[in-house]
C-alpha cells in the first residue's frame, strides 16, 4: 500500500498517532533483525526480480 492509499484509509489523525507510537517503540534486537531478514529474504528477491522484469519490458517497448 502506498503512503498515499495510508493517508487515504486511515485518515490523518490515526496516520499521526500510528507514528507516535512507533517513535515510542525500542529500536529493534541485532537478533530480531536477523530472524526478520530470513523471513523477508526470499520476499526482497521477488521483489527485485518483478521489478528488473517490468523495468527491462520497459526498455525494450521505448525502443
Amino acid at each position: 500500500m502506498t503512503p498515499e492509499e495510508h493517508l487515504r484509509i486511515l485518515g490523518p489523525e490515526l496516520l499521526a498517532e500510528i507514528h507516535r507510537r512507533v517513535d515510542l517503540a525500542p529500536p529493534p534486537s541485532p537478533e530480531l533483525i536477523d530472524e526478520l531478514r530470513t523471513i523477508l529474504a526470499p520476499a526482497m528477491r521477488r521483489t527485485r526480480a518483478r521489478r528488473a522484469t517490468a523495468h527491462h519490458s520497459e526498455i525494450r517497448s521505448a525502443a
